[in-house]
Protein backbone atom coordinates (compact mmCIF):
# COMPACT_ATOMS: atom_id res chain seq x y z
CA UNK A 1 0.00 0.00 0.00
CA UNK A 2 0.93 3.63 -0.05
CA UNK A 3 3.25 5.06 2.57
CA UNK A 4 3.09 8.64 1.99
CA UNK A 5 3.00 9.16 5.44
CA UNK A 6 6.22 6.63 6.48
CA UNK A 7 8.28 8.40 3.76
CA UNK A 8 7.44 11.97 5.39
CA UNK A 9 8.67 11.09 8.31
CA UNK A 10 11.50 9.11 7.57
CA UNK A 11 12.66 12.35 5.76
CA UNK A 12 11.74 14.49 9.16
CA UNK A 13 13.60 11.63 11.11
CA UNK A 14 16.63 11.14 8.91
CA UNK A 15 17.07 14.78 8.75
CA UNK A 16 17.10 15.29 12.13
CA UNK A 17 19.39 12.15 12.54
CA UNK A 18 22.15 14.01 10.26
CA UNK A 19 21.61 17.10 12.03
CA UNK A 20 22.33 15.41 15.41
CA UNK A 21 25.44 12.93 14.27
CA UNK A 22 26.80 16.37 12.24
CA UNK A 23 26.74 14.17 9.09
CA UNK A 24 25.11 17.47 7.31
CA UNK A 25 28.02 20.07 8.60
CA UNK A 26 27.26 23.08 6.72
CA UNK A 27 29.53 25.93 8.18
CA UNK A 28 28.18 29.43 7.50
CA UNK A 29 30.16 30.73 4.15
CA UNK A 30 29.43 31.59 0.82
CA UNK A 31 29.09 28.20 -0.88
CA UNK A 32 28.26 27.27 -4.86
CA UNK A 33 25.33 25.52 -4.99
CA UNK A 34 22.32 26.62 -6.93
CA UNK A 35 21.17 28.87 -3.80
CA UNK A 36 23.87 29.74 -1.71
CA UNK A 37 25.54 31.32 -4.95
CA UNK A 38 22.22 33.50 -5.52
CA UNK A 39 22.28 37.24 -3.79
CA UNK A 40 19.46 36.82 -1.77
CA UNK A 41 19.14 39.94 0.14
CA UNK A 42 16.34 41.30 -1.15
CA UNK A 43 14.65 42.31 2.07
CA UNK A 44 15.86 45.10 3.00
CA UNK A 45 14.07 47.65 2.34
CA UNK A 46 11.22 45.33 3.96
CA UNK A 47 13.92 45.31 7.22
CA UNK A 48 14.72 48.63 7.51
CA UNK A 49 11.01 50.34 6.83
CA UNK A 50 9.47 47.53 9.53
CA UNK A 51 11.14 50.31 12.44
CA UNK A 52 8.48 52.51 11.37
CA UNK A 53 5.36 49.87 11.29
CA UNK A 54 2.72 50.40 13.92
CA UNK A 55 0.43 47.87 15.09
CA UNK A 56 -1.40 48.62 12.54
CA UNK A 57 0.64 47.50 9.91
CA UNK A 58 1.72 43.78 10.85
CA UNK A 59 3.16 40.61 9.12
CA UNK A 60 3.13 36.70 9.56
CA UNK A 61 6.47 35.50 8.94
CA UNK A 62 6.41 31.81 8.92
CA UNK A 63 10.01 30.31 9.04
CA UNK A 64 10.33 27.27 6.82
CA UNK A 65 12.45 24.28 7.83
CA UNK A 66 14.06 21.91 4.83
CA UNK A 67 11.56 19.26 5.95
CA UNK A 68 7.88 20.99 5.15
CA UNK A 69 9.84 22.25 1.95
CA UNK A 70 10.28 18.23 1.07
CA UNK A 71 7.13 16.79 2.22
CA UNK A 72 4.34 19.38 1.91
CA UNK A 73 5.76 22.11 -1.38
CA UNK A 74 2.81 22.48 -2.69
CA UNK A 75 1.48 23.93 0.82
CA UNK A 76 3.87 26.18 0.54
CA UNK A 77 3.10 27.18 -2.62
CA UNK A 78 -0.35 27.85 -1.44
CA UNK A 79 0.41 29.12 1.65
CA UNK A 80 2.57 31.81 -0.21
CA UNK A 81 -0.40 33.47 -2.35
CA UNK A 82 -2.74 33.23 1.11
CA UNK A 83 -4.24 36.26 2.76
CA UNK A 84 -4.44 35.86 6.88
CA UNK A 85 -7.06 37.84 7.86
CA UNK A 86 -5.66 40.32 10.56
CA UNK A 87 -2.63 40.78 8.96
CA UNK A 88 -0.91 42.89 6.19
CA UNK A 89 1.02 40.63 4.75
CA UNK A 90 2.03 36.91 5.04
CA UNK A 91 6.00 36.29 3.95
CA UNK A 92 7.82 33.04 4.20
CA UNK A 93 11.34 32.76 5.50
CA UNK A 94 14.12 30.54 4.11
CA UNK A 95 16.90 30.08 6.95
CA UNK A 96 20.55 30.09 5.26
CA UNK A 97 21.49 26.64 6.67
CA UNK A 98 17.77 24.91 5.20
CA UNK A 99 19.28 26.53 1.77
CA UNK A 100 22.34 24.57 2.28
CA UNK A 101 20.57 21.80 3.04
CA UNK A 102 18.71 21.93 0.18
CA UNK A 103 21.21 22.16 -2.10
CA UNK A 104 23.03 19.69 -0.87
CA UNK A 105 20.20 17.33 -1.14
CA UNK A 106 19.73 18.24 -4.90
CA UNK A 107 23.37 17.55 -5.36
CA UNK A 108 22.99 13.82 -3.97
CA UNK A 109 25.42 14.50 -0.70
CA UNK A 110 22.52 14.05 1.19
CA UNK A 111 19.24 11.85 1.55
CA UNK A 112 20.08 10.82 -1.74
CA UNK A 113 16.67 8.71 -2.08
CA UNK A 114 14.80 11.85 -0.97
CA UNK A 115 17.11 13.83 -3.86
CA UNK A 116 13.75 13.91 -5.93
CA UNK A 117 11.97 16.08 -3.67
CA UNK A 118 14.87 18.53 -2.69
CA UNK A 119 14.87 19.33 -6.64
CA UNK A 120 11.48 20.86 -7.16
CA UNK A 121 11.96 22.77 -3.66
CA UNK A 122 15.12 24.31 -4.90
CA UNK A 123 13.31 25.68 -8.60
CA UNK A 124 10.66 26.85 -6.44
CA UNK A 125 12.90 29.13 -3.59
CA UNK A 126 15.12 30.09 -6.80
CA UNK A 127 12.34 30.94 -8.98
CA UNK A 128 10.90 33.32 -6.25
CA UNK A 129 14.50 35.11 -5.23
CA UNK A 130 14.88 35.46 -8.84
CA UNK A 131 11.56 37.10 -9.41
CA UNK A 132 12.13 39.21 -6.06
CA UNK A 133 8.78 37.95 -5.07
CA UNK A 134 7.95 39.77 -1.74
CA UNK A 135 6.20 37.13 -0.13
CA UNK A 136 9.26 34.98 0.21
CA UNK A 137 12.54 35.93 1.95
CA UNK A 138 15.77 34.02 2.27
CA UNK A 139 17.55 35.20 5.65
CA UNK A 140 21.28 36.16 4.25
CA UNK A 141 24.69 34.91 4.97
CA UNK A 142 25.43 38.13 6.90
CA UNK A 143 22.60 37.23 9.30
CA UNK A 144 23.52 33.67 9.26
CA UNK A 145 26.84 34.57 10.45
CA UNK A 146 25.26 37.02 13.21
CA UNK A 147 26.10 35.36 16.81
CA UNK A 148 23.73 34.58 19.05
CA UNK A 149 23.73 34.16 22.79
CA UNK A 150 23.08 30.39 23.72
CA UNK A 151 22.68 29.63 20.54
CA UNK A 152 25.55 27.54 18.39
CA UNK A 153 26.58 27.20 14.68
CA UNK A 154 27.87 24.03 14.49
CA UNK A 155 24.07 22.87 15.56
CA UNK A 156 21.66 23.37 12.37
CA UNK A 157 18.29 23.63 14.62
CA UNK A 158 20.06 26.18 16.17
CA UNK A 159 20.80 28.03 13.37
CA UNK A 160 17.06 27.47 12.35
CA UNK A 161 15.87 29.04 15.51
CA UNK A 162 18.34 31.58 15.63
CA UNK A 163 16.37 32.48 12.36
CA UNK A 164 13.30 33.00 13.97
CA UNK A 165 14.91 35.00 16.56
CA UNK A 166 16.45 37.20 14.32
CA UNK A 167 13.46 38.42 12.47
CA UNK A 168 11.68 38.87 15.34
CA UNK A 169 14.03 41.43 16.60
CA UNK A 170 14.18 43.12 12.87
CA UNK A 171 10.55 42.91 12.71
CA UNK A 172 9.15 43.95 16.14
CA UNK A 173 5.60 43.97 15.33
CA UNK A 174 5.38 40.61 13.39
CA UNK A 175 4.01 37.54 14.32
CA UNK A 176 6.80 34.83 14.06
CA UNK A 177 6.00 31.11 13.55
CA UNK A 178 8.23 28.58 12.55
CA UNK A 179 6.84 25.31 10.69
CA UNK A 180 8.76 22.36 11.02
CA UNK A 181 7.56 18.33 11.61
CA UNK A 182 10.75 18.13 13.92
CA UNK A 183 9.73 17.88 17.40
CA UNK A 184 12.32 18.25 19.15
CA UNK A 185 13.14 21.71 17.15
CA UNK A 186 8.92 22.88 17.75
CA UNK A 187 9.89 21.83 21.59
CA UNK A 188 13.41 23.94 21.17
CA UNK A 189 11.36 27.02 19.62
CA UNK A 190 8.42 26.76 22.29
CA UNK A 191 10.92 26.83 25.19
CA UNK A 192 12.55 29.99 23.49
CA UNK A 193 9.55 31.81 22.92
CA UNK A 194 9.31 31.08 19.32
CA UNK A 195 5.56 29.73 18.49
CA UNK A 196 6.14 26.47 16.61
CA UNK A 197 3.49 24.27 14.54
CA UNK A 198 3.85 21.31 12.06
CA UNK A 199 2.23 21.43 9.08
CA UNK A 200 -0.97 19.65 10.21
CA UNK A 201 -1.04 22.08 13.21
CA UNK A 202 -0.20 25.47 11.43
CA UNK A 203 -3.15 24.59 9.07
CA UNK A 204 -5.64 23.91 11.56
CA UNK A 205 -5.14 27.49 12.99
CA UNK A 206 -5.21 29.13 9.69
CA UNK A 207 -8.01 27.30 9.07
CA UNK A 208 -9.98 28.41 12.43
CA UNK A 209 -8.74 32.13 12.23
CA UNK A 210 -7.33 31.85 15.49
CA UNK A 211 -3.51 32.27 15.82
CA UNK A 212 -2.84 31.81 19.83
CA UNK A 213 0.26 34.64 19.74
CA UNK A 214 0.48 34.76 23.64
CA UNK A 215 4.14 33.04 23.31
CA UNK A 216 5.76 34.66 20.81
CA UNK A 217 7.47 37.88 21.75
CA UNK A 218 5.72 41.09 20.63
CA UNK A 219 6.54 43.81 21.91
CA UNK A 220 4.58 46.26 19.94
CA UNK A 221 1.42 44.64 20.71
CA UNK A 222 -0.04 44.22 24.18
CA UNK A 223 -1.78 41.19 24.88
CA UNK A 224 -4.96 43.39 25.77
CA UNK A 225 -4.63 44.08 22.03
CA UNK A 226 -3.99 40.60 20.95
CA UNK A 227 -7.50 39.60 23.11
CA UNK A 228 -9.12 42.50 21.42
CA UNK A 229 -8.13 40.87 17.97
CA UNK A 230 -8.88 37.64 18.72
CA UNK A 231 -12.58 38.62 19.72
CA UNK A 232 -12.89 40.15 16.49
CA UNK A 233 -10.84 38.01 13.75
CA UNK A 234 -14.07 36.36 12.79
CA UNK A 235 -15.42 39.80 11.63
CA UNK A 236 -12.15 41.17 10.37
CA UNK A 237 -12.04 37.63 8.03
CA UNK A 238 -15.76 39.09 6.57
CA UNK A 239 -14.22 41.72 5.12
CA UNK A 240 -11.39 40.54 3.67
CA UNK A 241 -11.00 39.07 0.63
CA UNK A 242 -13.29 36.04 -0.27
CA UNK A 243 -10.04 33.77 -0.98
CA UNK A 244 -8.44 34.48 2.38
CA UNK A 245 -7.46 31.43 3.95
CA UNK A 246 -9.91 29.25 1.30
CA UNK A 247 -6.96 27.58 -0.42
CA UNK A 248 -5.38 26.25 2.48
CA UNK A 249 -8.60 24.65 3.46
CA UNK A 250 -8.82 22.83 -0.11
CA UNK A 251 -5.58 21.80 -0.02
CA UNK A 252 -5.85 20.15 3.41
CA UNK A 253 -8.52 18.23 1.75
CA UNK A 254 -6.97 17.24 -0.97
CA UNK A 255 -4.15 15.95 1.19
CA UNK A 256 -6.24 14.03 3.30
CA UNK A 257 -8.33 12.73 0.19
CA UNK A 258 -5.11 11.51 -1.79
CA UNK A 259 -3.56 9.88 1.71
CA UNK A 260 -7.07 7.74 1.68
CA UNK A 261 -7.66 7.08 -1.90
CA UNK A 262 -4.11 6.41 -2.18
CA UNK A 263 -4.11 4.14 -0.20
CA UNK A 264 -7.33 2.10 -1.36
CA UNK A 265 -6.36 2.14 -5.25
CA UNK A 266 -2.83 0.82 -3.81
CA UNK A 267 -4.17 -2.19 -2.06
CA UNK A 268 -6.92 -2.40 -5.10
CA UNK A 269 -4.08 -2.44 -7.75
CA UNK A 270 -2.07 -4.92 -5.93
CA UNK A 271 -4.83 -7.50 -5.15
CA UNK A 272 -5.97 -7.03 -8.91
CA UNK A 273 -3.07 -7.70 -10.81
CA UNK A 274 -1.72 -10.50 -8.70
CA UNK A 275 -5.00 -12.50 -10.06
CA UNK A 276 -4.53 -11.63 -13.44
CA UNK A 277 -0.08 -12.28 -13.60
CA UNK A 278 0.26 -13.81 -10.55
CA UNK A 279 4.40 -13.77 -9.75
CA UNK A 280 5.05 -11.34 -12.41
CA UNK A 281 2.63 -8.54 -11.55
CA UNK A 282 5.33 -6.35 -10.52
CA UNK A 283 7.23 -6.83 -13.84
CA UNK A 284 3.53 -5.89 -15.82
CA UNK A 285 2.92 -2.69 -13.52
CA UNK A 286 3.29 0.10 -15.77
CA UNK A 287 4.91 1.84 -12.84
CA UNK A 288 6.17 1.02 -10.24
CA UNK A 289 5.85 1.67 -6.74
CA UNK A 290 6.02 4.19 -4.31
CA UNK A 291 3.20 5.38 -5.82
CA UNK A 292 1.42 8.76 -5.98
CA UNK A 293 -2.43 9.19 -6.21
CA UNK A 294 -1.49 10.51 -9.79
CA UNK A 295 0.80 7.43 -10.84
CA UNK A 296 -1.72 4.83 -9.23
CA UNK A 297 -4.70 6.49 -11.52
CA UNK A 298 -1.96 6.12 -14.23
CA UNK A 299 -1.72 2.84 -13.87
CA UNK A 300 -5.63 2.16 -13.64
CA UNK A 301 -5.62 3.75 -17.18
CA UNK A 302 -2.94 1.97 -18.16
CA UNK A 303 -3.66 -2.03 -17.01
CA UNK A 304 -7.75 -0.89 -17.37
CA UNK A 305 -8.44 -3.47 -20.89
CA UNK A 306 -5.94 -6.50 -19.35
CA UNK A 307 -6.97 -6.34 -15.93
CA UNK A 308 -10.28 -4.13 -14.50
CA UNK A 309 -12.21 -3.77 -17.48
CA UNK A 310 -12.95 -7.78 -17.47
CA UNK A 311 -14.21 -7.32 -13.67
CA UNK A 312 -15.57 -4.23 -13.36
CA UNK A 313 -18.05 -2.58 -15.20
CA UNK A 314 -16.86 -0.72 -18.61
CA UNK A 315 -17.77 2.82 -18.17
CA UNK A 316 -15.76 3.07 -14.79
CA UNK A 317 -13.10 3.60 -16.46
CA UNK A 318 -14.54 7.01 -17.14
CA UNK A 319 -14.32 7.84 -13.68
CA UNK A 320 -10.75 7.07 -13.19
CA UNK A 321 -10.83 9.64 -16.52
CA UNK A 322 -12.03 12.12 -14.38
CA UNK A 323 -10.25 11.62 -11.64
CA UNK A 324 -7.01 12.23 -13.48
CA UNK A 325 -8.02 14.87 -15.17
CA UNK A 326 -8.96 16.92 -12.08
CA UNK A 327 -6.45 15.89 -10.04
CA UNK A 328 -4.02 16.94 -12.17
CA UNK A 329 -5.70 20.21 -11.98
CA UNK A 330 -5.75 20.67 -8.37
CA UNK A 331 -2.27 19.84 -8.38
CA UNK A 332 -1.75 23.46 -10.24
CA UNK A 333 -4.74 25.57 -8.53
CA UNK A 334 -7.36 23.97 -6.74
CA UNK A 335 -10.84 25.16 -6.94
CA UNK A 336 -14.27 24.12 -5.11
CA UNK A 337 -15.61 23.00 -8.58
CA UNK A 338 -12.52 20.53 -9.26
CA UNK A 339 -12.76 19.38 -5.37
CA UNK A 340 -16.36 18.62 -5.68
CA UNK A 341 -15.60 16.46 -8.62
CA UNK A 342 -12.51 14.37 -6.79
CA UNK A 343 -14.59 13.48 -3.40
CA UNK A 344 -17.82 12.57 -5.46
CA UNK A 345 -15.96 10.62 -8.07
CA UNK A 346 -13.41 9.05 -5.85
CA UNK A 347 -17.15 8.15 -3.45
CA UNK A 348 -18.25 6.40 -6.54
CA UNK A 349 -15.60 4.61 -8.01
CA UNK A 350 -14.49 3.17 -3.98
CA UNK A 351 -18.14 1.86 -4.08
CA UNK A 352 -18.17 0.46 -7.07
CA UNK A 353 -15.11 -1.73 -6.27
CA UNK A 354 -16.26 -2.44 -2.80
CA UNK A 355 -19.24 -5.03 -4.74
CA UNK A 356 -16.04 -7.10 -6.39
CA UNK A 357 -14.35 -7.03 -2.17
CA UNK A 358 -13.37 -4.84 0.77
CA UNK A 359 -9.69 -5.72 0.03
CA UNK A 360 -9.00 -6.55 3.53
CA UNK A 361 -11.22 -4.03 5.14
CA UNK A 362 -8.91 -0.96 3.69
CA UNK A 363 -12.27 0.01 0.78
CA UNK A 364 -14.69 0.40 3.86
CA UNK A 365 -12.56 2.19 5.82
CA UNK A 366 -11.40 4.32 2.85
CA UNK A 367 -15.15 5.08 2.05
CA UNK A 368 -15.41 6.34 5.47
CA UNK A 369 -13.05 8.68 5.44
CA UNK A 370 -14.00 10.18 1.47
CA UNK A 371 -17.85 10.26 3.36
CA UNK A 372 -16.07 12.24 5.93
CA UNK A 373 -14.25 14.70 3.66
CA UNK A 374 -17.42 15.43 1.28
CA UNK A 375 -18.98 16.39 4.84
CA UNK A 376 -16.28 18.54 5.97
CA UNK A 377 -16.12 20.33 2.52
CA UNK A 378 -19.82 20.81 2.53
CA UNK A 379 -19.60 22.61 5.42
CA UNK A 380 -16.65 24.13 4.54
CA UNK A 381 -18.24 25.69 1.43
CA UNK A 382 -21.47 27.06 3.25
CA UNK A 383 -19.01 28.78 5.73
CA UNK A 384 -17.07 30.64 3.14
CA UNK A 385 -18.46 33.46 1.30
CA UNK A 386 -17.11 33.55 -2.29
CA UNK A 387 -17.49 36.51 -4.54
CA UNK A 388 -20.19 36.72 -6.86
CA UNK A 389 -18.72 35.82 -9.98
CA UNK A 390 -17.04 32.90 -8.74
CA UNK A 391 -20.52 31.31 -7.35
CA UNK A 392 -22.06 31.69 -10.36
CA UNK A 393 -19.15 29.84 -12.43
CA UNK A 394 -18.82 27.65 -10.05
CA UNK A 395 -22.29 26.57 -9.01
CA UNK A 396 -22.78 26.01 -13.02
CA UNK A 397 -19.97 23.97 -13.17
CA UNK A 398 -21.36 21.70 -9.94
CA UNK A 399 -24.50 20.82 -11.56
CA UNK A 400 -22.29 19.13 -14.68
CA UNK A 401 -21.07 16.88 -11.79
CA UNK A 402 -19.84 13.34 -13.40
CA UNK A 403 -22.60 11.85 -10.86
CA UNK A 404 -26.24 11.09 -10.57
CA UNK A 405 -26.01 9.90 -6.91
CA UNK A 406 -23.90 7.48 -5.43
CA UNK A 407 -25.42 4.75 -6.17
CA UNK A 408 -26.47 5.14 -9.46
CA UNK A 409 -24.80 4.49 -13.15
CA UNK A 410 -21.65 6.64 -13.42
CA UNK A 411 -21.56 8.79 -16.85
CA UNK A 412 -19.36 10.23 -19.07
CA UNK A 413 -21.82 13.06 -20.47
CA UNK A 414 -23.92 14.86 -17.71
CA UNK A 415 -26.47 17.18 -18.01
CA UNK A 416 -25.80 20.98 -16.60
CA UNK A 417 -27.54 24.30 -16.23
CA UNK A 418 -28.39 25.22 -19.96
CA UNK A 419 -30.41 27.01 -22.04
CA UNK A 420 -31.58 23.31 -23.39
CA UNK A 421 -30.64 21.25 -20.77
CA UNK A 422 -32.85 17.79 -21.60
CA UNK A 423 -31.83 18.59 -25.16
CA UNK A 424 -28.22 18.07 -24.69
CA UNK A 425 -27.95 16.18 -22.15
CA UNK A 426 -30.19 13.96 -24.60
CA UNK A 427 -27.69 14.28 -27.42
CA UNK A 428 -24.47 13.60 -25.28
CA UNK A 429 -26.23 9.89 -23.95
CA UNK A 430 -25.96 9.57 -27.63
CA UNK A 431 -22.29 10.24 -28.36
CA UNK A 432 -22.00 7.94 -24.71
CA UNK A 433 -23.51 5.31 -26.13
CA UNK A 434 -21.38 5.29 -29.30
CA UNK A 435 -18.33 5.49 -26.61
CA UNK A 436 -19.70 2.37 -25.02
CA UNK A 437 -20.70 0.22 -27.71
CA UNK A 438 -17.33 0.34 -29.08
CA UNK A 439 -15.63 -0.47 -25.48
CA UNK A 440 -17.82 -3.34 -25.27
CA UNK A 441 -16.64 -4.60 -28.43
CA UNK A 442 -13.33 -4.18 -28.81
CA UNK A 443 -13.46 -5.95 -25.42
CA UNK A 444 -14.79 -8.83 -27.12
CA UNK A 445 -12.21 -8.55 -29.66
CA UNK A 446 -9.16 -8.46 -27.34
CA UNK A 447 -10.50 -11.64 -25.55
CA UNK A 448 -10.99 -13.47 -28.39
CA UNK A 449 -8.06 -12.97 -30.38
CA UNK A 450 -6.40 -13.04 -26.74
CA UNK A 451 -4.08 -16.30 -25.60
CA UNK A 452 -6.19 -17.41 -23.78
CA UNK A 453 -9.17 -16.86 -26.06
CA UNK A 454 -10.11 -20.91 -25.26
CA UNK A 455 -11.60 -19.92 -21.72
CA UNK A 456 -13.12 -16.55 -22.53
CA UNK A 457 -17.05 -15.60 -23.08
CA UNK A 458 -16.44 -13.67 -25.95
CA UNK A 459 -19.80 -12.94 -28.00
CA UNK A 460 -17.23 -13.67 -31.10
CA UNK A 461 -17.20 -17.19 -32.44
CA UNK A 462 -13.91 -17.22 -34.34
CA UNK A 463 -10.92 -15.90 -35.03
CA UNK A 464 -11.26 -14.60 -38.11
CA UNK A 465 -14.49 -12.57 -37.36
CA UNK A 466 -12.69 -11.15 -34.26
CA UNK A 467 -10.04 -10.08 -36.81
CA UNK A 468 -12.46 -8.42 -39.38
CA UNK A 469 -14.24 -6.89 -36.63
CA UNK A 470 -11.16 -5.32 -34.67
CA UNK A 471 -10.40 -3.55 -38.42
CA UNK A 472 -13.58 -2.20 -38.50
CA UNK A 473 -13.33 -0.77 -34.86
CA UNK A 474 -10.33 0.71 -36.07
CA UNK A 475 -11.75 2.28 -38.18
CA UNK A 476 -14.73 3.67 -36.94
CA UNK A 477 -12.64 5.10 -33.95
CA UNK A 478 -10.28 6.53 -36.57
CA UNK A 479 -13.16 8.39 -37.99
CA UNK A 480 -14.67 9.74 -34.64
CA UNK A 481 -11.19 10.72 -33.21
CA UNK A 482 -11.04 12.78 -36.41
CA UNK A 483 -14.82 14.35 -36.32
CA UNK A 484 -13.65 15.03 -32.38
CA UNK A 485 -10.62 16.74 -32.91
CA UNK A 486 -12.49 19.19 -35.36
CA UNK A 487 -14.70 20.35 -33.08
CA UNK A 488 -11.62 20.45 -30.52
CA UNK A 489 -9.34 22.39 -32.61
CA UNK A 490 -9.09 26.47 -32.41
CA UNK A 491 -11.57 28.59 -34.05
CA UNK A 492 -13.50 25.46 -34.87
CA UNK A 493 -17.17 26.44 -36.53
CA UNK A 494 -20.31 24.81 -37.65
CA UNK A 495 -18.56 23.18 -40.50
CA UNK A 496 -16.42 20.99 -38.28
CA UNK A 497 -19.25 19.19 -36.43
CA UNK A 498 -19.91 17.93 -39.75
CA UNK A 499 -17.92 15.09 -39.88
CA UNK A 500 -19.20 13.72 -36.66
CA UNK A 501 -22.42 14.22 -37.39
CA UNK A 502 -22.06 12.08 -40.41
CA UNK A 503 -20.65 9.16 -38.69
CA UNK A 504 -23.74 9.40 -36.15
CA UNK A 505 -26.17 8.91 -38.96
CA UNK A 506 -24.51 6.57 -41.32
CA UNK A 507 -21.97 4.29 -40.53
CA UNK A 508 -22.46 0.73 -39.84
CA UNK A 509 -20.41 -1.69 -38.26
CA UNK A 510 -22.75 -4.42 -39.34
CA UNK A 511 -23.23 -6.05 -36.11
CA UNK A 512 -21.44 -3.51 -34.12
CA UNK A 513 -24.40 -1.20 -35.29
CA UNK A 514 -23.40 2.24 -33.58
CA UNK A 515 -26.96 4.43 -33.91
CA UNK A 516 -28.97 4.42 -36.97
CA UNK A 517 -31.31 6.86 -35.91
CA UNK A 518 -29.95 10.28 -34.69
CA UNK A 519 -32.94 12.17 -33.19
CA UNK A 520 -30.57 15.59 -33.64
CA UNK A 521 -29.76 17.82 -36.22
CA UNK A 522 -26.35 18.69 -36.70
CA UNK A 523 -27.19 22.39 -35.74
CA UNK A 524 -27.69 21.01 -32.04
CA UNK A 525 -25.32 19.01 -32.08
CA UNK A 526 -22.66 22.16 -32.77
CA UNK A 527 -24.49 24.09 -30.27
CA UNK A 528 -24.37 21.44 -27.59
CA UNK A 529 -20.20 21.15 -28.55
CA UNK A 530 -20.08 24.91 -27.92
CA UNK A 531 -21.37 24.81 -24.34
CA UNK A 532 -17.03 24.92 -22.45
CA UNK A 533 -18.73 22.03 -20.25
CA UNK A 534 -19.45 20.03 -22.74
CA UNK A 535 -16.02 20.66 -24.90
CA UNK A 536 -13.86 19.82 -21.72
CA UNK A 537 -16.09 16.10 -21.22
CA UNK A 538 -15.24 15.78 -25.38
CA UNK A 539 -11.36 16.48 -24.46
CA UNK A 540 -11.52 13.83 -22.00
CA UNK A 541 -13.52 11.26 -24.61
CA UNK A 542 -10.76 11.78 -26.86
CA UNK A 543 -8.37 11.52 -25.07
CA UNK A 544 -9.69 7.79 -24.45
CA UNK A 545 -10.22 7.04 -27.64
CA UNK A 546 -6.40 7.90 -28.32
CA UNK A 547 -5.51 5.32 -25.88
CA UNK A 548 -8.31 2.48 -27.49
CA UNK A 549 -6.64 3.18 -30.78
CA UNK A 550 -3.35 2.91 -29.45
CA UNK A 551 -4.50 -0.95 -28.07
CA UNK A 552 -6.01 -1.86 -30.86
CA UNK A 553 -3.06 -0.79 -33.16
CA UNK A 554 -1.25 -3.10 -30.77
CA UNK A 555 -3.15 -5.84 -30.77
CA UNK A 556 -3.64 -6.12 -34.77
CA UNK A 557 -0.39 -5.75 -34.95
CA UNK A 558 0.29 -8.85 -32.86
CA UNK A 559 -2.14 -11.16 -34.30
CA UNK A 560 -1.08 -9.67 -38.17
CA UNK A 561 1.52 -12.48 -39.31
CA UNK A 562 -1.25 -15.32 -38.19
CA UNK A 563 -4.31 -13.33 -40.20
CA UNK A 564 -1.60 -12.92 -43.00
CA UNK A 565 -1.12 -16.81 -43.44
CA UNK A 566 -4.95 -17.42 -43.66
CA UNK A 567 -5.06 -15.05 -46.16
CA UNK A 568 -7.26 -12.42 -44.48
CA UNK A 569 -5.14 -9.33 -44.54
CA UNK A 570 -6.89 -8.75 -48.35
CA UNK A 571 -9.88 -9.67 -48.10
CA UNK A 572 -10.29 -6.82 -44.99
CA UNK A 573 -9.61 -4.20 -46.84
CA UNK A 574 -12.53 -4.27 -48.82
CA UNK A 575 -14.70 -4.66 -45.39
CA UNK A 576 -16.45 -1.48 -45.43
CA UNK A 577 -17.83 -1.78 -49.60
Amino acid sequence: SIQDTDQEMQIVEELHAARVGKSVDLPVVFSSGELTSMEIDLVEDDVHSSAANTASDKKLLIVIDTNILMNHLNFVRILKTTEIPGFDKLVLIIPWVVIQELDRMKAGKLLKHAQHKAVPAVHFINDSLKDQDRKLWGQSLQLASQKLYGLSDENNDDRVLKCCLQYQELVPCSVVILCTDDRNLRNKGLISGVKSLSKEELSAELLNLSLNTDVCHQPCISKQQLKAEATLLEESYKEETPHSGQPIILESIISDLEKSLGTALSSILETEMKIAFGNLWMEMLYLKPPWTLIHLLQCFRKHWLAVFGLVMEKNLLLTIESLYENLSKANNAVDFTTLKFLLQDSKSLLHAFSTRSNYDGILPRAFAQVSELLQTFAEVKAKLKQNPSETTVGKKQEDTSLMKSNNQEITIFSGSHLPQPNRHQEIWSILENVWITLYQNSMDVFQRLGSNAALTSSKIASFEEAYVSLQKLMAAVKDILEGIQRILAPNSNYQDVEPLYNFLIKYDLGSFQVNRNVPFTAQELYDCVSQSEYREKLTIGCHQLVEMECSMQQCSASVYREAQSRGWCEDTLNYRT
